[in-house]
Order: structure tokens, then C-alpha cells, then sequence
């Protein structure tokens, strides 16, 4: 039997009702629930850089998910631009399409939050004016014959400048936050990884030496942060907790917890892991449960801990809070169902599409690009009628 109560207005099965607890962020921000819609790259924004039309409107379709709302990684130099159609923060001319794209983010309530990114190694050479990508040394991937030039120090001075210009751009724009983009093999990764990150300078070498990347563009952007916004401007970091290359270690889940550490005592308002499932064990690691799990207790309710990965229906998010997450934000599920969350306000979670049936195509304001890439590489599923 289906037992509900009501909250706002709206009815909800009583089963959901943490879904809907309100929580408080470090800096007194309060998030009505403890849902969130993770950063999707959307392939779809102008030749200049600028917000698309098609990304306003894919944008505004999703600003009912949940209250932390992170929009697809902007890019916030020149030479770290990662993907064909990226928009981009190093340049004033975008201002008029970022205070578009952060009205629609809040079209509904939600806090909207920019991620920001460097992509380093994962730059796109075509993409850059100087044809060349840059990173913490001269060392390839294993799955890539490219090798970036290694960045000199005063490079590296610039680039964290460029995560507080973009920042003074974000506010000026609107938003509710920032993410930094420390995951994903992007730059700040790159700087963490003892895989990568091959300098004998300030920059390298002890694990305190690669994390100093991280803090001093936290540093950067908070103090940006302090001069043009009020102190209820968030400040989130997202991490891959371990780096792994077969049997080559970059970094394990012991230096996240390094890295955490440091990221909560300067400051930060919450920690978003990227992981493909919330049920994921790590790696190698002795310790049981799964990596939420672990990094939860570690973390110990200092600030919250946002998760994301394959979470789909309702009694996942429930799964994903009992395994340690404060917040949980959805990606290629947003993508099938924008009304996900309307769905279950309303006790209608039965009704909530986990496919996409083929009737519902081009009738769910994904920009064609990101369509096109989603579905050749089948990161959703479209189902038979």
C-alpha cells in the first residue's frame, strides 16, 4: 500500500520523503532537497563560444530535477578547450548568453552552478589557436600518441587567473556557484596524478607538491568569490576518487582522502565524485564498501558529498543516500526523463521512462549534437514501442 504525505503543496510517496529533506551548506546555504543534475557536456554551444539557443532550451527543460543544478564544463582558457562546441569564460563577449543560460538553469528555484575546466592533456589541438595542448609535463596517455608541452610556471600562474576570471564572469552572469573541475582527466587531475604530473618543482614530485595545483586555484576562486560576491556564492570540487593505468597508479583512493582533507579545511562547500556507479569498490584498496561509501565516513558530514552514476529511479537515489551520499545528481537519466522529479512529487513514479521510447524522440530539447553522440555511443537507450 502506497502511503503519502504531503509537502508543499505537492503529494509524495512517503518512501521519497528523504529525497525531499532540505539541507545546509557550509556557507548557511540551504538546498530544499537532496537532488541535483550532474554536469553533461552538450557538444551544441556557437562556433563562437557562446550559449546556444538549443542549450537555453535543453537547459531550462531540466530546472525542475533538483536544487543543485551544474551546468556541462566551461572552458576557462584558450589553450584548455576540450570539446568541439564548448562554451567558453575567457572572453567578455559571452556575458549576454551566460546571463541567459543562468536564467533558465533557475527558472524553477534551483541554484545553478557553472563547472569550470581546464582541459590540459584532453585539450583538442584543432580546437586551440596554438595547435598544441598543455600539461603538467611532456608525458602521453596510455591510449594516445599525442604529447602536450609541459607548462612553465608563469603558464601555470595564468591558468589559475583564468579560473578567478571565469569566476568574476559567473557571478557577473548570475549564478549561484562554481564547480572546479578537478576530475575526468581534465588539468587539475592531471596535476594530482604522479602518472602525469612528472615536474621536480613547486609543482611536483611529493603528493603536498601535486596537490598545490588544486588549492591555489581553490584559493583563486574563492578569493574572487570574497571581492564580487556575497558569501552565498557555492564553491564545489568534483574529483575521480583514483586514477588507475592498468597496473600504473596515478593516485589511489588514500591521496583523495589527502586531497579532500585539504579541500574541506580551505574552505570548500561540498565535494562532487564522479564515478560511472554509486556502487562502485574501489580499486586495489583492502577497505570494504564502495567508494561513496568510504569517502561518506571519511568525509564525516564535514560538508556534503555530492554522487552521481547510474542512478535511474527513485529507490536508486534512496540506495545512493543510504550508501553515504548527501546529495545525489542524475546525467544520462535527466536526458530520458526531465520530468523525473515532477513525476515523483507526484507519486506517479511508475510512470517515469528509464528508456527512451521512440515516440518521445526529438521531443526532449537534447541538442542534436549531443543526441547524435549520445546515441552512437549508446549512452542511453531508446527503447521498442
Amino acid at each position: 500500500m502506497k502511503i503519502c504525505s504531503k509537502k508543499r503543496g505537492i503529494i509524495i510517496n512517503s518512501l521519497y520523503n528523504p529525497l525531499f529533506q532540505s539541507l545546509t551548506l557550509p556557507n548557511g546555504v540551504i538546498l530544499k532537497d537532496r537532488l541535483g543534475v550532474a554536469p553533461m557536456t552538450t557538444y551544441s554551444g556557437n562556433p563562437d563560444g557562446t550559449v546556444s539557443d538549443a542549450e537555453l532550451t535543453y537547459y531550462k527543460r531540466r530546472s525542475n530535477i533538483g536544487d543543485l543544478y551544474i551546468s556541462a564544463c566551461i572552458a576557462i582558457s584558450e589553450n584548455g578547450i576540450a570539446f568541439p562546441n564548448q562554451f567558453i569564460g575567457f572572453d567578455d563577449r559571452v556575458m549576454p548568453r551566460l546571463k541567459q543560460l543562468a536564467s533558465e538553469m533557475k527558472a524553477n528555484g534551483s541554484k545553478a552552478i557553472i563547472q569550470m575546466q581546464h582541459g590540459g592533456r584532453q585539450g583538442q589541438p584543432e580546437l586551440i589557436s596554438t595547435n598544441e595542448t598543455v600539461a603538467p609535463s611532456a608525458v602521453t596517455s596510455p591510449n594516445s600518441t599525442t604529447v602536450p608541452r609541459e607548462l612553465t610556471n608563469e603558464e601555470i600562474q595564468a591558468i589559475i587567473r583564468d579560473f578567478g576570471e571565469t569566476t568574476r564572469r559567473v557571478i557577473e552572469a548570475g549564478f549561484d556557484g562554481v564547480e572546479i573541475h578537478g576530475a575526468n582527466h581534465y588539468l587539475l587531475q592531471q596535476f594530482v596524478s604522479s602518472y602525469f604530473n612528472q615536474r621536480d618543482d613547486e609543482w611536483g614530485g611529493t603528493l603536498q607538491n601535486r596537490l598545490k595545483f588544486s588549492m591555489a586555484v581553490l584559493k583563486e576562486v574563492q578569493d574572487i568569490a570574497a571581492k564580487y560576491a556575497d558569501d552565498s556564492f557555492i564553491i564545489g570540487y568534483r574529483v575521480s576518487p583514483e586514477e588507475i593505468h592498468g597496473e600504473t597508479v596515478g593516485y589511489t583512493l588514500a591521496e583523495t582522502k589527502v586531497l579532500v582533507d585539504l579541500l574541506i579545511e580551505n574552505g570548500v562547500h561540498y565535494i562532487h565524485t564522479s564515478l560511472f556507479d554509486f556502487k562502485m569498490p574501489p580499486a586495489g584498496v583492502t577497505e570494504e564498501g564502495s567508494i561513496v561509501s568510504i569517502l561518506s565516513k571519511h568525509i564525516n558530514g564535514r560538508v556534503p558529498l555530492v554522487v552521481v552514476g547510474s542512478v535511474k529511479t527513485p529507490q536508486d537515489a534512496l540506495e545512493a543516500l543510504q550508501e553515504g551520499a548527501d546529495i545525489v545528481a542524475m546525467g544520462r537519466q535527466v536526458l530520458i526523463d526531465p520530468e523525473w522529479t515532477e513525476k515523483v512529487k507526484a507519486g506517479n513514479e511508475k510512470d517515469i521512462f528509464t528508456t527512451i521510447p521512440k515516440k518521445r524522440v526529438g521531443k526532449l530539447d537534447i541538442p542534436e549534437s549531443m543526441w547524435n553522440l549520445i546515441t552512437s555511443y549508446k549512452m542511453v537507450q531508446v527503447a521498442e514501442d
